[in-house]
């Protein structure tokens, strides 16, 4: 995985990298919310995955158009098979199980399991590319994964439903390794294609995979829906998805993954405090020390990887 060290020669883009991953772990982190809130209009996971890809398809079709008038380089055979099925694993298979999982958890829960996907990533890469795991990564891992199963446990007492809460945490989990193995089997391919095209390739595949899937499961009657599910998707599509996909993409190219996963360290927090606000969800201690947990893991991984 191309990581950068030091802030590259030119510090402007050592900034605008900075800038990218921090604005796109703020609109990630509200994408919990605002699925949660499109449940309580009494949408499920499929049927909202699919309006959400659809909002989001035309914008990646305009970029992708762009990107090619751009760049006209032709992509070998094997670049477009590999964009296709990290486009369709990540945005896809990842996305469908969390949508699932949040049906069942908290929002905050949700972004604290997500969040240790660098902490997977650190596991992956010392499995297959036999990278030595350190005292300092073991101690990281366990800040981490404590942190999660206070979380999860907390949660569970407050929902007196452990099967519901367990339900909903293996499904984000399921789509936490899933980003953590796009995470790494991405990181050769992007500097190689370039953020951006990257970006509007792999999610017009995803999109187009996701709809047909859904259209074939559900139908085509989930299309009709009120005008505040409708805003709700838009916010999903835009500021939840297709801004925030292009700005990760393009602060990973600039600052590597470990770097990215240190400035995105508040992302739960944000999440946690919005539940709050938005979802009336429960917001205490217990979940800050976990949270806190879990950061401090992934920060302490990041540093090392950075």
């Amino acid at each position: 995985m191309t990581v950068p060290t030091t802030p590259p020669s030119n510090p402007r883009l050592w900034l605008i990298g900075i800038i990218c991953v921090m604005l796109g772990t703020m609109l990630f982190a509200a994408k919990g919310i605002v699925i949660k809130l499109a449940y309580l209009e009494g949408l499920t996971a499929s049927p909202l995955l699919m309006l959400r890809m659809t909002f989001a398809l035309p914008f990646y079709a305009v970029m992708a158009l762009w990107v090619q008038r751009q760049n006209p380089t032709p992509l070998t055979r094997q670049q477009h098979l590999r964009i296709i099925a990290l486009g369709v694993l990540s945005y896809g298979v990842s996305s469908l199980f969390d949508f699932m999982g949040l049906q069942y958890i908290t929002a905050g829960l949700e972004r604290v399991i997500l969040y240790v996907y660098p902490t997977l990533v650190l596991l992956m890469l010392a499995f297959w590319k036999k990278q030595l795991i350190t005292s300092r990564d073991k101690l990281a891992l366990g800040f981490a994964y404590i942190g999660m199963l206070l979380v999860f446990v907390h949660d569970i007492q407050l929902s007196g439903n452990w099967q519901e809460t367990l339900l909903g945490s293996f499904y984000v989990l399921v789509a936490t390794v899933t980003f953590a193995l796009f995470v790494v089997l991405a990181g050769e391919t992007i500097p190689q294609v370039g953020a951006t095209r990257f970006t509007a390739y792999a999610m017009l595949s995803a999109c187009t995979g996701v709809i047909l899937f859904c259209l074939t499961k559900d139908g085509a009657g989930h299309f009709v829906q009120t005008p505040r599910v409708y805003v709700l998707v838009l916010l999903l599509a835009i500021f939840c998805t297709v801004i925030p996909s292009f700005l990760m993409n393009r602060g990973i190219s600039i600052v590597g993954s470990g770097k990215t996963a240190m400035l995105g360290s508040f992302g739960p927090v944000i999440t946690l405090f919005l539940g709050a606000w938005l979802l009336d969800e429960a917001l205490t201690l217990i979940q800050l020390a976990g949270a806190g947990l879990v950061i401090a893991g992934v920060a302490m991984a990041g540093r090392q990887n950075a």
